[in-house]
Protein backbone atom coordinates (compact mmCIF):
# COMPACT_ATOMS: atom_id res chain seq x y z
CA UNK A 1 0.00 0.00 0.00
CA UNK A 2 1.29 3.68 -0.82
CA UNK A 3 1.23 6.54 1.47
CA UNK A 4 -1.01 9.45 0.60
CA UNK A 5 0.72 12.05 -1.13
CA UNK A 6 1.96 14.86 1.26
CA UNK A 7 1.40 18.70 0.55
CA UNK A 8 3.79 21.11 0.44
CA UNK A 9 2.35 22.69 3.74
CA UNK A 10 3.19 18.87 5.35
CA UNK A 11 6.74 19.09 3.83
CA UNK A 12 7.49 22.57 5.63
CA UNK A 13 5.98 21.57 8.96
CA UNK A 14 8.10 18.33 9.25
CA UNK A 15 11.44 19.86 8.00
CA UNK A 16 10.66 22.30 11.05
CA UNK A 17 9.86 20.33 13.37
CA UNK A 18 13.16 18.62 12.27
CA UNK A 19 15.31 21.34 12.23
CA UNK A 20 13.82 22.80 15.78
CA UNK A 21 14.01 19.55 17.53
CA UNK A 22 17.62 19.57 16.63
CA UNK A 23 18.53 22.88 16.74
CA UNK A 24 22.15 23.26 17.91
CA UNK A 25 22.98 20.64 15.32
CA UNK A 26 21.73 22.55 12.38
CA UNK A 27 22.85 25.91 13.47
CA UNK A 28 26.31 24.85 13.62
CA UNK A 29 25.98 22.92 10.37
CA UNK A 30 24.58 26.57 9.11
CA UNK A 31 26.80 28.30 10.40
CA UNK A 32 29.84 26.53 9.29
CA UNK A 33 28.68 25.75 5.78
CA UNK A 34 25.74 27.83 4.68
CA UNK A 35 26.32 31.52 6.21
CA UNK A 36 29.91 31.69 4.91
CA UNK A 37 28.09 31.60 1.36
CA UNK A 38 25.60 33.77 2.28
CA UNK A 39 27.94 36.44 3.22
CA UNK A 40 29.96 36.52 0.26
CA UNK A 41 26.96 37.00 -1.86
CA UNK A 42 27.12 40.54 -0.65
CA UNK A 43 30.85 41.38 0.50
CA UNK A 44 32.43 39.73 -2.49
CA UNK A 45 30.66 42.06 -4.67
CA UNK A 46 32.44 45.07 -2.80
CA UNK A 47 35.85 43.64 -3.54
CA UNK A 48 35.96 44.38 -7.12
CA UNK A 49 35.73 47.50 -8.99
CA UNK A 50 33.19 47.15 -12.14
CA UNK A 51 29.57 48.91 -10.65
CA UNK A 52 28.03 47.88 -14.05
CA UNK A 53 28.53 43.95 -13.43
CA UNK A 54 25.86 42.73 -11.15
CA UNK A 55 26.33 39.24 -10.52
CA UNK A 56 29.05 37.55 -8.45
CA UNK A 57 29.50 34.72 -11.29
CA UNK A 58 29.94 37.32 -13.79
CA UNK A 59 32.12 39.62 -12.26
CA UNK A 60 34.56 36.56 -11.58
CA UNK A 61 34.76 35.58 -14.76
CA UNK A 62 34.71 38.82 -15.91
CA UNK A 63 37.92 39.48 -13.96
CA UNK A 64 39.10 36.19 -14.62
CA UNK A 65 39.61 36.92 -18.36
CA UNK A 66 40.56 40.71 -17.94
CA UNK A 67 43.40 40.53 -15.54
CA UNK A 68 45.33 37.70 -16.64
CA UNK A 69 48.60 39.58 -15.82
CA UNK A 70 47.72 40.49 -12.59
CA UNK A 71 48.01 37.31 -10.60
CA UNK A 72 45.76 38.72 -7.12
CA UNK A 73 43.32 40.06 -8.64
CA UNK A 74 43.09 36.79 -10.84
CA UNK A 75 43.67 34.53 -7.94
CA UNK A 76 40.34 36.04 -5.89
CA UNK A 77 37.63 35.36 -8.32
CA UNK A 78 38.98 31.43 -8.89
CA UNK A 79 39.05 30.95 -5.08
CA UNK A 80 35.70 32.68 -4.75
CA UNK A 81 34.02 29.99 -7.16
CA UNK A 82 35.78 27.23 -5.66
CA UNK A 83 34.32 28.41 -2.56
CA UNK A 84 30.75 29.00 -3.85
CA UNK A 85 30.95 25.19 -5.24
CA UNK A 86 32.25 23.95 -2.53
CA UNK A 87 30.75 24.90 0.62
CA UNK A 88 27.06 24.17 -0.85
CA UNK A 89 28.24 20.35 -1.52
CA UNK A 90 29.64 20.17 2.14
CA UNK A 91 26.02 21.64 3.36
CA UNK A 92 24.15 19.34 1.06
CA UNK A 93 25.66 16.32 2.50
CA UNK A 94 25.90 16.95 6.20
CA UNK A 95 22.34 18.63 5.94
CA UNK A 96 20.22 15.70 4.33
CA UNK A 97 22.07 12.62 6.24
CA UNK A 98 21.07 14.73 9.43
CA UNK A 99 17.77 15.69 8.00
CA UNK A 100 17.75 11.85 7.02
CA UNK A 101 18.23 10.24 10.23
CA UNK A 102 16.50 13.25 12.11
CA UNK A 103 13.13 11.97 10.46
CA UNK A 104 13.28 8.49 11.95
CA UNK A 105 14.20 9.72 15.13
CA UNK A 106 17.82 8.54 14.93
CA UNK A 107 20.63 9.84 16.72
CA UNK A 108 22.10 13.10 15.12
CA UNK A 109 25.51 13.67 15.70
CA UNK A 110 27.66 16.05 14.38
CA UNK A 111 31.32 14.26 14.02
CA UNK A 112 28.57 11.48 11.86
CA UNK A 113 27.54 14.97 10.12
CA UNK A 114 31.58 16.05 9.23
CA UNK A 115 32.27 11.65 7.97
CA UNK A 116 28.89 11.87 5.57
CA UNK A 117 30.92 15.33 3.90
CA UNK A 118 33.96 13.10 3.19
CA UNK A 119 31.75 9.83 1.75
CA UNK A 120 29.55 12.21 -0.13
CA UNK A 121 31.51 14.91 -1.55
CA UNK A 122 32.83 13.62 -4.94
CA UNK A 123 30.23 11.71 -5.66
CA UNK A 124 28.01 14.68 -5.23
CA UNK A 125 30.54 16.75 -7.17
CA UNK A 126 30.34 14.36 -10.31
CA UNK A 127 26.52 14.11 -10.31
CA UNK A 128 26.79 18.01 -10.87
CA UNK A 129 29.22 17.61 -13.29
CA UNK A 130 27.00 15.38 -15.02
CA UNK A 131 24.27 17.73 -14.29
CA UNK A 132 26.11 20.45 -16.12
CA UNK A 133 27.20 18.94 -19.16
CA UNK A 134 23.76 17.90 -19.53
CA UNK A 135 22.55 21.01 -19.34
CA UNK A 136 25.17 22.71 -20.91
CA UNK A 137 24.98 20.93 -24.44
CA UNK A 138 21.01 21.72 -24.23
CA UNK A 139 21.80 25.52 -24.42
CA UNK A 140 24.22 24.91 -26.88
CA UNK A 141 22.11 23.26 -28.89
CA UNK A 142 19.34 26.08 -28.46
CA UNK A 143 21.77 28.75 -28.93
CA UNK A 144 22.79 26.95 -32.49
CA UNK A 145 19.16 27.04 -33.78
CA UNK A 146 18.90 30.61 -32.50
CA UNK A 147 21.63 31.51 -34.73
CA UNK A 148 19.88 29.77 -37.49
CA UNK A 149 16.81 31.83 -37.43
CA UNK A 150 18.33 35.42 -36.14
CA UNK A 151 18.40 36.32 -39.91
CA UNK A 152 15.04 35.13 -40.83
CA UNK A 153 12.60 37.63 -41.48
CA UNK A 154 10.45 37.70 -37.83
CA UNK A 155 13.46 36.58 -36.15
CA UNK A 156 12.53 38.53 -32.82
CA UNK A 157 9.73 36.19 -32.77
CA UNK A 158 11.33 33.00 -32.91
CA UNK A 159 14.53 34.27 -30.78
CA UNK A 160 11.80 34.65 -27.86
CA UNK A 161 9.94 31.16 -28.98
CA UNK A 162 13.25 29.09 -28.51
CA UNK A 163 14.05 31.31 -25.14
CA UNK A 164 10.76 30.43 -23.65
CA UNK A 165 11.33 26.75 -24.95
CA UNK A 166 14.43 26.72 -23.13
CA UNK A 167 13.50 27.22 -20.28
CA UNK A 168 10.82 25.18 -19.70
CA UNK A 169 12.76 22.57 -20.82
CA UNK A 170 15.62 23.43 -17.85
CA UNK A 171 12.59 24.13 -15.46
CA UNK A 172 11.45 20.52 -16.37
CA UNK A 173 14.69 19.01 -15.94
CA UNK A 174 15.41 21.08 -12.64
CA UNK A 175 11.76 19.39 -11.77
CA UNK A 176 13.17 15.65 -12.70
CA UNK A 177 16.65 15.84 -10.89
CA UNK A 178 14.98 17.59 -8.18
CA UNK A 179 15.96 14.99 -5.51
CA UNK A 180 19.83 13.83 -7.26
CA UNK A 181 21.01 15.67 -4.54
CA UNK A 182 19.38 13.35 -1.34
CA UNK A 183 19.81 9.88 -3.51
CA UNK A 184 23.87 10.43 -3.53
CA UNK A 185 23.91 11.23 -0.02
CA UNK A 186 21.50 8.53 1.23
CA UNK A 187 21.90 5.81 -1.29
CA UNK A 188 25.50 6.22 -2.18
CA UNK A 189 24.85 7.03 -5.86
CA UNK A 190 26.69 8.82 -8.02
CA UNK A 191 26.59 9.97 -12.01
CA UNK A 192 23.55 9.41 -14.10
CA UNK A 193 21.92 6.94 -11.54
CA UNK A 194 20.85 9.81 -9.10
CA UNK A 195 19.09 11.40 -12.11
CA UNK A 196 17.59 8.58 -13.19
CA UNK A 197 16.81 7.46 -9.63
CA UNK A 198 15.41 11.21 -9.06
CA UNK A 199 13.05 11.33 -11.62
CA UNK A 200 11.54 8.04 -10.91
CA UNK A 201 10.78 9.04 -7.70
CA UNK A 202 9.22 12.39 -8.23
CA UNK A 203 6.34 10.61 -10.00
CA UNK A 204 2.74 11.70 -9.05
CA UNK A 205 4.50 14.73 -6.75
CA UNK A 206 5.37 16.94 -9.45
CA UNK A 207 2.82 19.12 -8.17
CA UNK A 208 4.99 19.45 -5.09
CA UNK A 209 8.15 19.40 -6.47
CA UNK A 210 7.10 21.98 -9.10
CA UNK A 211 5.80 24.24 -5.77
CA UNK A 212 9.02 23.65 -4.03
CA UNK A 213 11.31 24.31 -6.76
CA UNK A 214 9.42 28.08 -7.88
CA UNK A 215 9.13 28.66 -3.48
CA UNK A 216 12.85 28.42 -2.66
CA UNK A 217 13.85 29.53 -6.12
CA UNK A 218 12.32 33.17 -6.00
CA UNK A 219 13.33 33.66 -2.61
CA UNK A 220 17.31 32.85 -3.58
CA UNK A 221 17.02 34.76 -6.81
CA UNK A 222 15.28 37.31 -4.80
CA UNK A 223 17.52 37.97 -1.73
CA UNK A 224 20.52 37.70 -4.23
CA UNK A 225 19.59 40.40 -6.72
CA UNK A 226 18.57 42.38 -3.45
CA UNK A 227 22.39 41.31 -1.78
CA UNK A 228 24.08 42.54 -5.06
CA UNK A 229 21.86 45.67 -5.71
CA UNK A 230 22.69 46.89 -1.80
CA UNK A 231 26.56 46.82 -2.84
CA UNK A 232 25.60 48.60 -6.08
CA UNK A 233 23.72 51.39 -4.38
CA UNK A 234 26.42 51.34 -1.16
CA UNK A 235 29.11 52.36 -3.25
CA UNK A 236 31.59 49.29 -2.53
CA UNK A 237 33.76 49.35 0.74
CA UNK A 238 32.80 52.99 1.65
CA UNK A 239 29.37 52.44 1.53
CA UNK A 240 29.56 49.48 4.83
CA UNK A 241 30.40 52.27 6.49
CA UNK A 242 26.26 53.19 6.58
CA UNK A 243 24.22 51.41 9.98
CA UNK A 244 21.70 50.94 7.15
CA UNK A 245 23.84 49.06 4.96
CA UNK A 246 25.13 47.32 7.56
CA UNK A 247 21.87 46.20 8.56
CA UNK A 248 20.30 45.23 5.58
CA UNK A 249 22.91 43.48 5.36
CA UNK A 250 22.40 41.07 8.42
CA UNK A 251 18.74 41.04 7.24
CA UNK A 252 19.35 39.62 3.65
CA UNK A 253 22.22 37.34 5.20
CA UNK A 254 20.20 35.61 7.47
CA UNK A 255 17.16 34.99 4.87
CA UNK A 256 19.52 33.58 2.50
CA UNK A 257 20.87 31.43 4.42
CA UNK A 258 17.28 30.34 6.41
CA UNK A 259 15.93 29.62 3.14
CA UNK A 260 19.01 27.55 1.82
CA UNK A 261 18.93 25.19 5.27
CA UNK A 262 14.94 24.82 4.79
CA UNK A 263 15.83 24.05 1.33
CA UNK A 264 18.37 21.17 1.62
CA UNK A 265 16.60 19.46 4.84
CA UNK A 266 12.94 19.95 2.77
CA UNK A 267 14.41 18.40 0.11
CA UNK A 268 15.38 15.12 2.41
CA UNK A 269 11.65 15.00 3.94
CA UNK A 270 10.23 15.12 0.02
CA UNK A 271 12.78 12.60 -0.70
CA UNK A 272 11.82 10.40 2.43
CA UNK A 273 7.74 10.64 1.26
CA UNK A 274 8.51 9.74 -2.32
CA UNK A 275 9.95 6.51 -1.50
CA UNK A 276 6.95 6.10 0.60
CA UNK A 277 4.69 6.82 -2.58
CA UNK A 278 6.09 4.09 -4.44
CA UNK A 279 6.30 1.59 -1.56
CA UNK A 280 9.75 1.39 -0.58
CA UNK A 281 8.65 1.84 3.14
CA UNK A 282 11.92 1.54 5.58
CA UNK A 283 9.75 0.60 8.41
CA UNK A 284 6.23 0.57 9.36
CA UNK A 285 6.12 3.55 11.10
CA UNK A 286 8.61 6.98 11.09
CA UNK A 287 8.88 9.02 13.87
CA UNK A 288 8.96 12.78 13.39
CA UNK A 289 10.51 14.82 16.65
CA UNK A 290 7.63 17.60 17.51
CA UNK A 291 9.02 20.31 19.46
CA UNK A 292 8.20 19.48 23.19
CA UNK A 293 10.73 16.95 22.45
CA UNK A 294 8.08 14.04 22.66
CA UNK A 295 8.27 11.74 19.87
CA UNK A 296 4.75 10.55 18.30
CA UNK A 297 4.53 8.03 15.30
CA UNK A 298 3.09 8.62 12.26
CA UNK A 299 2.08 5.75 10.14
CA UNK A 300 2.98 6.12 6.66
CA UNK A 301 0.97 3.22 5.61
Amino acid sequence: MSAAVPTFRQILSETTLIINAHSRHFLALTILFILPVSFSAVIFSSLLHPTSIHSHYQKSLYFFFSASDNTPQTLLPIIYILFVYSFPICSTASITYSTFHGFYGKPVEFIDSMKSILSSFFPLLATLVVMQIIMGLIMFAFMGLMLLVHHSVNSLFFVLLIAILLAGVLIYLQSEWYLSNVVVVVESRWGFSPLKRSSYLVKGLKRVVFSMLIFFGFFVVLLSMLCSSLVANGGGIEGWLSWEVVLLTIVYTGCLTIVSLYSIAGNTVLFIHCKAMHGEFDGEYVSLPCEDEKVPYVNVV
